[in-house]
């Protein structure tokens, strides 16, 4: 088990459909000493996600009540419909324990860095990778495999990820996506090297 010193919030970002959600559960899975953080959103389930096991799913009403309590790490709306956020219990209360990865957008990533500068418990700690897709025609047919998408929300999405793959230099790691096998070997050569450099 990892001590509190040696633990580190994983960030992993990239546009949506590109594997983020698969490595997370499969780094938890087979890496002992992480935790995955559940983030909280106003969308509704797909048919194979549980609350409280894949999302916090949560009403406008119920998002506005924690904003207003302070409740998040960071929030943002997300394809300009929905909003999500990382409640601050969920990492600030484990990563004393043990490693936490976390799946969000770019925006995210700026606002937890923001949120880190200001708050020692996290200084230090947080180590992000992008997820990169091989390309845009393979990142839409990913999405295009993730259930029914509009034509709108689809072109949506694709003008999202372009935006999001431009900051992907500013990340400590980049993982350019291939197979499931060739992304998981990526991140945990990555994992390796960030823990050696923080120790």
């Amino acid at each position: 088990m990892p001590t509190p010193t040696q633990t580190v919030l994983l960030i992993l970002a990239g546009p949506a459909g590109v594997g983020k959600s698969t490595l997370c559960d499969r780094l938890v899975a087979e890496v002992p000493g992480f935790e995955r953080v559940i983030t909280a959103t106003t969308r509704p389930p797909r048919p194979n996600e549980q609350n409280g096991r894949d999302y916090h799913f949560l009403t406008e009403a119920e998002f506005d009540a924690r904003l207003a309590a302070n409740d998040f790490l960071e929030w943002a709306r997300i394809h300009q419909r929905q909003r999500s956020g990382v409640p601050k219990s969920s990492v600030l209360e484990r990563l004393g324990q043990t490693n936490l990865v976390l799946n969000i957008d770019v925006q995210g990533v700026r606002n937890v860095r923001a949120a880190a500068a200001k708050d020692p418990r996290l200084a230090g700690r947080i180590v992000t990778v992008f997820v990169a897709p091989d390309s845009l025609e393979v990142l839409r047919q990913r999405m295009l495999g993730r259930g029914p998408l509009s034509e709108d929300e689809l072109e949506r999405r694709l003008q999202s990820a372009q935006l999001e793959m431009a900051e992907r230099f500013s990340y400590d790691y980049i993982i350019h996506s291939g197979s499931k096998e060739q992304d998981f070997r990526a991140l945990l050569a990555y994992w390796e090297q960030a823990r050696r450099k923080l120790a």
